[in-house]
């Protein structure tokens, strides 16, 4: 996604297909590449004598609790992206809504 800044005197215009687009990237991008870390954590386990043994009681303990915050904070994570998708849908659709009821229709 851009962070493409618009410069002084430039009109900004949002329309519904480009929340539409918004929204495919949403989809396409964003959500694949969340999904994609938070399947890296099971993969973050220490087994065994991994921190040593003084060290897998001193920092076992928190090591294992960063890791169930990063697996909730991923699963919130892939909500929102996905609430995202479906807000994006209904503005867009909304948003439709309004465009076609601002055209002006000429009688001739």
């Amino acid at each position: 996604m851009s962070n493409t800044q618009q410069g002084p005197g430039q009109e900004i215009y949002v329309t519904s297909s480009t929340i539409a687009h918004t929204r495919k990237r949403v989809d396409e991008e964003l959500l694949p590449s969340v999904e994609f870390v938070h399947g890296l954590q099971p993969l973050t386990v220490v087994d065994g004598l991994g921190f040593g043994a003084i060290g897998g009681m001193m920092i076992g303990p928190a090591y294992e609790e960063f890791r169930r915050w990063l697996d909730t904070t991923m699963t919130d994570a892939e909500s929102a992206v996905t609430s995202w998708t479906e807000s994006l849908d209904r503005a867009k659709r909304n948003w439709r809504a309004a465009e076609e009821a601002s055209i002006v229709r000429y009688r001739g």
